[in-house]
């Protein structure tokens, strides 16, 4: 841990004054620079992939996707909802922290030796012997990540996003130049191993440089108590909204095999580029500020619904483009091997997209109001909805468990909605009012994307250069057309 001992009023002796400080960047601010973080980790991807793509098989990202799933699942269970309830906490005693901490680093050492021990036998069930060696090399990345929960929270505390936001950057430069280093010398699916790797132990050592938290040699069972109690329902959530994503990866794999598997993976990837670039850091500083409005129900459903405003309007029309366009776009950037993953993403991105807008910052506000029974209730009937529809979906093959992500989607959001109008004064028709004109004009750009492509005889490049330059238009007419109800839903968080 850093030794520098932090200015004063901003350690986590302090950390309830934090908020009030002045100079603080505001919530776009925050935002901005984790969301530019994010996007600059996607494009990276998007231009990484081709690359990559081209390098490994598609086996390989099969293969890969099998073992990333006992990571994923470790990986959750490596903050056990700690971190998030830590950010809760009205003031910061060091006892406090120190004894979450240290729980944290025990939690995450028995992950890794699970990690160690279940690989052959996940290797076993898949026929697939090369997943031991994978998930063994991977084994200290839920101890890393266990390591950084706590000083992550602290600087979240203390809103120094743009640090974070830092972090990320150096962590994807890292992580991603390795990768391509590796593909390039001919280390297959290792390439993508040393990835995982570096992102876990690169941002571990940035967030231990930027933390003002320093662990003491304590620990109290007694003070981690409500942090438990907080931890149990949001760590279950957690591990069924993993399951319910995880579940088709085992399907898919168990059922249709390596090919199909790689071909959903790599759908994945893209399909998962709306949460990582904008929803995902949008709803970290959403989460802070409707924790802040604890005791104001109206003012959290306001910054709900101007969430999803701002995300819809940002990001359902470049999604429906890449599906419209998909054919052109996946041959051109990965090859021709890989456009099967173009009906693949298309059938099953209104689903996702729409889990990005509406259920993710859903969570945050079932946090904020401390009413995690009813987030449990929402992800127990979410995840068992979903694993039902891929478990039957997958017998009709890749295309139709794809299509059923999208009508769990349509299903999920509805009743999501229901449920938080319990606790907050969130109608169902602001909900539809918020998302009507970018779901609008999503519809009618990718209505006239093909139209144009028919009528003129484009190409791949063009069709793909087409997608962009309407996508663009596209983004302009959301907000030009709703510039009045979208300024609004910006002065919500000012």
């Amino acid at each position: 841990m850093p030794v520098n001992d932090p200015p004063p009023g901003d350690g986590p002796g302090d950390a309830s004054a934090a908020p009030k400080r002045q100079g603080r960047p505001g919530f776009f601010a925050n935002v901005g620079s984790l969301v530019s973080a994010r996007v600059f980790l996607a494009l990276s991807q998007i231009m990484v992939l081709p690359i990559v793509a081209r390098q490994l098989t598609i086996e390989d990202f099969a293969l890969m996707a099998l073992a990333m799933t006992v990571v994923v699942f470790s990986g959750v269970l490596s903050d056990a909802g700690l971190g998030r309830s830590l950010i809760r906490t009205p003031h910061t005693d060091e006892v406090e922290w120190s004894s979450v901490f240290w729980l944290l680093v025990a939690i995450g050492v028995a992950l890794s030796l699970v990690v160690i021990a279940i690989a052959p036998i996940w290797a076993a069930f898949f026929a697939e012997p090369r997943l031991t060696g994978l998930l063994w090399a991977m084994a200290p990345v839920p101890l890393c990540m266990a390591i950084s929960a706590a000083p992550n929270a602290e600087i979240e505390r203390r809103e120094a996003y743009t640090r974070i936001a830092g972090v990320q950057v150096i962590t994807t430069i890292i992580a991603l130049g390795l990768a391509v280093g590796l593909a390039l010398a001919g280390a297959g699916v290792w390439a993508l191993v040393a990835q995982q790797l570096a992102l876990a132990g690169v941002r571990l050592i940035g967030i231990l440089r930027l933390t003002h938290f320093r662990p003491r040699l304590t620990f109290s069972a007694h003070l981690l108590r409500p942090h438990l109690v907080f931890a149990r329902d949001t760590l279950f959530v957690a591990l069924v909204a993993v399951t319910q994503a995880q579940w088709a990866v085992i399907a898919v794999g168990r059922i249709l095999g390596p090919v199909p598997l790689g071909v959903f993976s790599m759908s994945q990837r893209f399909s998962r580029l709306p949460q990582l670039g904008l929803a995902g850091p949008m709803s970290s500083v959403v989460y802070v500020r409707m924790a802040k409005n604890l005791h104001d129900p109206a003012g959290i459903a306001r910054i709900y619904l101007a969430a999803m405003h701002v995300l819809a309007a940002a990001m359902l029309t470049p999604l429906a483009m890449i599906a419209v366009a998909g054919d052109s776009i996946f041959s051109l950037f990965l090859g021709d091997e890989w456009r099967p993953v173009a009906p693949i993403f298309a059938l099953s991105i209104p689903g996702l997209a729409l889990e990005a807008v509406a259920m993710v910052c859903l969570s945050c506000l079932f946090r904020a109001m401390g009413r995690t029974d009813l987030q449990v209730r929402f992800a127990l009937e979410s995840g068992a909805l979903r694993i039902a529809m891929v478990s039957v979906a997958v017998f009709g093959g890749l295309k139709l468990m794809a299509f059923s992500l999208t009508l769990w989607g349509l299903a999920m959001v509805p009743r999501g909605w229901h449920l938080a109008a319990r606790i907050v004064p969130l109608a169902r028709a602001d909900c539809l009012r918020v998302l009507l004109w970018p779901v609008g004009i999503a519809a009618a750009m990718a209505v006239a994307q093909p139209v144009i492509v028919a009528l003129a005889d484009l190409g791949r490049w063009g069709d793909a250069g087409l997608a962009i330059i309407i996508s663009l238009i596209g983004v302009g007419l959301t907000f030009l057309g709703d510039r009045r109800a979208l300024k609004a839903s910006v002065a919500v968080f000012r």
